[in-house]
């Protein structure tokens, strides 16, 4: 080979050599190019995924927003048409074991199946309860209401026999009776107060005369508890009741309207006081929240708290707050003889409860409502949580039907609720594993694994309930109230609302009157002794004053 031509040879070398080395660098960037791609590819996938997280998590509330406006709010479900969803879902997955067997496998036939699932297999999910017949007739009305006779003569005409010749008059041999009830007008009158004034005939000194009583308001205690029963009971506002006063041409402003419950939540001050007290020196107290908004000095508004404290079914007390800090419940409760206290799991209540030394008692209606809330989600596993937690409350109210004692029905959950429970708990457990922890169902199952240690202690505390909807209950009468009157007016005016809150509502759970119950405290406060001051709280108003029969309350 010549010169040139290896020269030649050489320079087509070189110049392979540098195309080669730049398909190299070109291969590099594009794998470089690759994985960048695969790396943004892999980071949309992911925001993908983020996003439909959160386009499910919206579709969920969107769905509990339409249920709690549109649909019930009831979260109670059949037993029978659980147990036939749960049925008939294992009727499927039998079915579609059955195609996956080997041939030398046993037929599904074969197999044992539960008595309870077969009888809830056996019943169409579709089929309804035949609706039981109401009584005929109407109830009587109350004994205590006075009668009035109102006599229908036959007339003279018509009293005398058709069939005998000389028509005799006819004689009474028995009479139908018809009750109506008739409301009678509201009547108010004025009592003039006359207070003769005494002098010495003859050295015109020593002027005397009776005791005065207060004549500050210009209205009876009897008018007083009208007004603050018709607001805290019947919540009409003020400015309702001022149009009624109208209507019967009384001029009363609103203003003298808010200065009699002022007024009257002044005097009763000590009575809440007393319940307050007596609360907290039970084993056990139950605790909740609901938010009322706040009028501002300047018209401004604000959102405050009405804290609620009391016993199952029984005394409640509220303490108006002007936030949801862990001041409230730690001023409450501090010095407080109670062993535990009954609440959700609110952040509020865990450092107040560690720091006085208070054991936390969960509720399972908190619990089953996010689970209720997103059975969407994963029908059938929610589904056998509900059907178990129903058991439990199928065994309170069996214990509450038959009136077990509080030591009696401990030994009941020890023997019949207790396994449930444990298998709830190895349930929720489980599931939680499957689920996405930002899904609707991984939240309600993470909150629902985080109460479990607490939700166990009921059973272990006689007098700790299955849940504290018995709390809540107390606080619809204040969420009823305040889409009439709106706010309270200032801090002044939420605290004058908690003490009338707590007395009206405390005798609604305990039977008492409340008319009946304000009228006769209101005159007995001013001399009654206050070592004796537990006589005129609703419970031992009703133990020792209340009558026999209830007495007839206002017109109006």
């Amino acid at each position: 080979m010549s010169a040139p031509q290896e020269e030649r040879l050489a320079e087509e070398n070189r110049r392979l050599g540098r195309e080669i080395a730049a398909w190299q660098i070109q291969a590099q960037a594009w794998q470089s190019e690759r994985q960048a791609l695969e790396s943004q590819a892999q980071a949309l996938q992911t925001q993908v995924q983020e996003l439909e997280n959160i386009r499910r998590n919206l579709e969920h509330t969107v769905a509990v927003y339409q249920r709690c406006l549109f649909g019930s709010r009831s979260e109670k479900i059949d037993p029978k048409e659980l147990e036939a969803r749960i049925a008939q879902a294992a009727a499927e997955a039998r079915e579609q074991l059955a195609g996956e067997k080997r041939p030398g496998d046993p037929p599904p036939e074969a197999e044992e199946e539960k008595p309870e699932e077969k009888a809830a297999a056996d019943k169409p999910a579709d089929r309804k309860k035949k609706r039981q017949a109401r009584p005929h007739g109407r109830n009587r009305f109350p004994a205590h209401l006075p009668r009035r006779r109102i006599e229908h003569p036959v007339d003279p005409a018509q009293a005398r026999c058709a069939g005998c010749a000389d028509h005799p008059p006819l004689i009474q041999v028995g009479e139908d009776t018809c009750e109506k009830l008739v409301k009678l007008p509201v009547q108010y009158e004025v009592h003039v107060h006359v207070y003769p004034q005494m002098a010495c005939q003859r050295c015109h000194e020593g002027v005397t005369s009776a005791p005065r009583q207060d004549n500050r308001l210009k209205a009876d205690v009897s008018v007083i508890a009208d007004v603050v029963v018709k607001k805290y009971v019947e919540h009409q506002p003020l400015y309702r009741q001022q149009q009624g006063f109208d209507r019967l041409q009384i001029p009363v402003s609103r203003q003298t309207l808010c200065d009699w419950t002022g007024w009257c939540s002044d005097q009763v001050e000590p009575i809440v006081q007393a319940m307050a007290e007596y609360i907290c020196a039970q084993p056990l107290i139950q605790s909740d929240e609901t938010s009322v908004r706040m009028q501002l000095a300047n018209g401004q508004m604000e959102t405050a708290r009405l804290w609620a404290y009391g016993l199952a079914w029984a005394e409640v007390v509220f303490d108006f707050r002007t936030d949801k800090s862990q001041k409230g419940p730690r001023e409450f409760l501090q010095g407080t003889t109670a062993r535990f206290v009954q609440a959700d799991g609110g952040s509020s209540y865990g450092p107040v409860l560690a720091a006085l030394d208070l054991m936390h008692v969960a509720c399972m209606a908190h619990i089953r409502r996010g689970l209720f809330e997103a059975r969407a989600e994963a029908p059938l596993a929610v589904d056998l949580l509900l059907a178990a937690i129903q058991k439990l409350y199928r065994i309170e109210s069996r214990a509450k039907a038959v009136g077990l004692s509080l030591g009696a029905r401990l030994q009941l959950r020890q023997r019949e609720a207790k396994p449930v429970f444990m298998d709830v708990g190895q349930l929720i457990a489980t599931l939680r594993k499957d689920v996405l922890p930002k899904s609707p169902l991984g939240r309600a199952l993470s909150y629902a694994e985080n109460q479990w240690p607490a939700m166990a202690r009921y059973l272990e505390v006689e007098q700790a309930e299955l849940d504290n909807n018995s709390t809540e209950h107390a606080l619809r009468g204040v969420v009823l109230g305040r889409r009439n009157w709106l706010h309270v007016g200032q801090e002044a005016g939420g605290e004058k609302a908690a003490h009338l809150f707590s007395l009206m509502i405390t005798c609604k759970r305990l039977g008492v009157e409340p008319y009946a119950y304000l009228h006769d405290i209101l005159r007995r406060l001013p001399s009654h002794p206050n070592k004796d001051i537990w006589q005129l709280t609703p419970r031992g108003w009703k133990e020792t004053f209340a009558p026999k029969s209830p007495p007839p309350g206002p017109s109006g």
